[in-house]
């Protein structure tokens, strides 16, 4: 897809986001963008998805993303893996894997929350969701 075709569309996937958001979001798509999930550590990241985990591979599916390796994204949450969306990648040495799939404008707001609390809730917990849009974001926050 063309710069402007992304744009189209995600601002039609994402309504509530701004213009900018949804520029960084193409943006970080177009430059391989990715960013670690806690300052001091170096085995998690946050990438961005480019396709749908759809091929099966080792003990999950493999998606494209933005992160500088091989993602497989497990079975629970592949199948809510799609353009756009924040992959949370653990290495595990030759490759990445995900537990955990994010909406672009939930993202947003998660990294500007406390980084040791989110390494704990999507890292160490043994159960991570593996899913998070707005409606579960939300719950999360009043728990």
């Amino acid at each position: 897809m063309h710069i402007q075709e992304l744009r189209k569309h995600f601002k039609k996937i994402y309504p509530k986001c701004s213009a900018i958001e949804i520029e960084n979001l193409v943006s970080a798509i177009m430059s391989n963008k990715y960013w670690k999930v806690h300052s001091n550590r170096k085995d998690t990241l946050y990438a961005v998805a480019l396709t749908q985990a759809r091929i099966p591979f080792k003990d999950g599916f493999k998606a494209e993303s933005t992160a500088p390796k091989t993602v497989i994204v497990s079975p629970k949450a592949s199948r809510f893996c799609r353009r756009g969306r924040i992959l949370i990648v653990k290495d595990r040495g030759e490759d990445f894997i995900s537990d955990t799939i994010i909406e672009w404008p939930v993202f947003l707001r998660l990294i500007q929350q406390d980084q040791d609390l989110t390494y704990k809730f999507f890292i160490e917990n043994p159960y991570p969701p593996a899913f998070l849009n707005s409606q579960i974001f939300k719950k999360i926050l009043l728990n």
